[in-house]
């Protein structure tokens, strides 16, 4: 298990043995100067699979208070239901903030591969401007992928619907 601080919106963990477990093998985090950044989301689902130990402030925090510490990210925990289903499916998974939305899903290896899709993710009941489901879907468009919608219910059931643009 390896020990991951929490600075600002990235979990960081300063050990070459999680390079390897955490990065190389299972893609991980991003790489800088030997260091190995995760998302709050990637932390908050080594953490509950017992891959990592997360601190804040020299203290060890439960996977409740990363979540809490995390909320400044919008919807942390919708985007974590997502993500952990994806993982779980066999899907590589990598922030999309280039992209205005929470993910970028990968079919094949994050290195040799370009994405298969986008997915943005928002909360039952959440209101959603139709402006910006349609900017995210000429995005998405407009760099070859495909536009997901997961939509995360009260029962943390995901339901995914793609949209695509349609031109004549």
């Amino acid at each position: 298990m390896f020990s991951a601080t929490l600075v600002e919106n990235r979990l960081i963990i300063n050990d070459s043995d999680a390079v390897s477990k955490i990065h190389r093998k299972r893609g991980f985090g991003d790489l800088i100067d030997e260091k190995l950044y995760l998302t709050v989301v990637e932390g908050l689902y080594l953490l509950e699979r017992g891959m990592i130990k997360a601190f804040f402030n020299d203290k060890e925090i439960s996977f409740e208070e990363l979540i809490k510490l995390g909320s400044e990210e919008q919807n942390i925990l919708g985007k974590y239901i997502v993500f952990k289903d994806l993982k779980e499916k066999g899907y590589h998974v990598k922030t999309a903030f280039k992209y205005g939305c929470a993910f970028r899903i990968y079919r094949g290896s994050v290195e040799e591969e370009h994405a298969d899709y986008i997915i943005d993710v928002f909360m039952e009941g959440e209101k959603i401007d139709a402006n910006i489901l349609a900017a995210h879907v000429r995005i998405a468009h407009s760099v070859k992928k495909d536009m997901i919608f997961a939509f995360v219910d009260t029962d943390n059931d995901i339901t995914y619907y793609l949209v695509k643009r349609m031109t004549f």
